[in-house]
C-alpha cells in the first residue's frame, strides 16, 4: 500500500497565468504522474468538473530532451501520448484511489493530432486536456479498469484555444499479489564496451539480452544512437516486411523513467514511430494518427521482434500508413497502425 500523502495535491496551484482556470507555472508532483524525474513531468494543473470528467493543464517544452521537434517545425506527436499517459496516472491516483506503485497495464493508446496546431511557437505550448473517464469498473472494492478519452486544446492569448487532437487510453489495474515480484526485479544491462554491467531495480537479478546493433540514427529520425530503439535483426523478413530487434535499455533516462518490470508502453510507441520512419525513408514523416493495442506485458529479459509493413492509404489525405507489430516467443505483444504525413 502507498504511504504517499496526496491530500495537498488535491488542491492545485491558484496562481500564475491561467487558461480556463488552469495554471501553467509549476508541474504536478512527480509521483502523481508515475515519473521519477521532475524534468519529465508535463502536467501542471487539474480540476474535477463532474463524477468522471476533468480538466487538466500541461505544458510542452520547445526542446524536450527526447521528444524533440520533428523536422524542426512541429511538436512531437508522442508528447500527446505521454501527456495522456501522465493524465491517466494523476486522475487514477487522486480521484479513483489508485495507490502509489499499484501495478497497471495499458491495453490501448490512440492519439490523433492536427499538424497545424503542433507548430512550434515562440513560447512553450500551454495545453488543456478535457478528459472523460468511461467504462469505470471495480472488482472486490477496487478499481479494475477504465478508459480515458481526451480532447487537447492549445492555448493562445491572441487567438484563443486551438483544437490540437484527441486521445484514448484503456487502462487495466492488476492484482498486486500476482505482480509483487515483477516491478522490483533487477536487470543486468550488458555494457557494449565490455566494462562492468549496470544493474537496475531492487530485487533478484535477471540478465537482459545483449543490445542489437542499432539501426543508423538518421534512418529512424533520431540524432543520437542512444535514442535508437530498433536493432539490426539479421533474420529474413516476410514479403513487403521489414524487421528489427527491440533494443531494451533500462539505462535510458526517459523511456525507463521510472523503472518497470515490463517493457514500457512508450518504448513500444517509439518503436512504432521509428519503424514507420524507417519504412518511409528517405522522407521525413509526421505521425498524425497512431492507434496501438498492447496485447500482453512484454518481458524485458526476452528478445522481442518488431515488424513493419506499409499499407495502402485509405484516405486521400494520408501520405503513408504503416502497420507495426511486436512479438515475443512467437506471441503478439503489441500492434500499431501509424498514419503519417510526409514532411519533405
Amino acid at each position: 500500500m502507498s504511504v504517499t500523502d496526496y491530500s495537498r495535491a488535491l488542491l492545485p496551484s491558484q496562481h500564475g497565468a491561467e487558461q480556463d482556470g488552469l495554471t501553467f507555472v509549476r508541474t504536478a508532483p512527480r509521483q502523481l504522474v508515475d515519473r521519477a524525474a521532475v524534468a519529465e513531468v508535463l502536467i501542471t494543473d487539474w480540476r474535477q468538473l463532474g463524477a468522471d470528467t476533468f480538466h487538466l493543464g500541461a505544458q510542452w517544452p520547445r526542446g524536450h530532451a527526447f521528444y524533440t521537434p520533428l523536422a524542426g517545425s512541429w511538436y512531437d506527436p508522442l508528447l500527446v501520448a505521454e501527456t495522456l499517459r501522465q493524465a491517466s496516472a494523476l486522475v487514477g491516483h487522486l480521484y479513483y484511489g489508485v495507490p502509489d506503485g499499484h501495478p497497471s497495464f495499458i491495453e490501448a493508446l490512440d492519439v490523433e493530432v492536427v499538424p497545424a496546431a503542433l507548430l512550434l511557437g515562440q513560447c512553450p505550448a500551454n495545453v488543456r486536456l478535457e478528459v472523460s473517464c468511461r467504462d469505470v469498473r471495480h472488482q472486490r472494492g477496487r478499481l479494475s479498469s477504465m478508459t480515458l478519452e481526451a480532447d487537447f486544446l492549445r492555448g493562445d492569448t491572441l487567438r484563443g484555444d486551438t483544437f490540437a487532437g484527441t486521445g484514448r487510453l484503456v487502462l487495466r489495474f492488476l492484482e498486486p499479489p500476482a505482480d509483487q515480484g515483477v516491478p522490483g526485479q533487477r536487470y543486468r544491462v550488458p555494457d557494449p564496451r565490455g566494462g562492468p554491467s549496470c544493474r537496475t531495480g531492487r530485487s533478484r537479478v535477471r540478465d537482459l539480452p545483449a543490445l542489437a546493433e542499432p539501426v543508423p540514427a538518421v534512418v529512424v529520425g533520431r540524432l543520437h544512437e542512444h535514442d535508437v530503439v530498433l536493432g539490426l535483426d539479421g533474420r529474413p523478413s516476410g514479403p513487403g516486411e521489414s524487421s528489427w530487434q527491440l533494443r531494451v535499455d533500462p539505462s535510458h533516462p526517459v523511456l525507463y523513467d521510472p523503472l518497470a518490470g515490463h517493457v514500457p508502453p512508450m518504448l513500444f510507441l517509439e518503436a512504432a514511430r521509428q519503424a514507420a520512419q524507417a519504412v518511409c525513408a528517405p522522407y521525413r514523416m509526421l505521425p498524425v494518427d497512431v492507434r496501438s493495442a498492447f496485447r500482453a506485458p512484454a518481458d524485458p529479459a526476452l528478445p522481442c521482434r518488431v515488424t513493419a509493413m506499409q499499407l495502402p492509404p485509405q484516405d486521400a489525405g494520408e501520405d503513408a500508413v504503416v502497420r507495426v507489430t511486436a512479438t515475443q516467443d512467437g506471441r503478439p505483444v503489441f500492434d500499431s497502425v501509424v498514419v503519417a504525413s510526409l514532411c519533405d
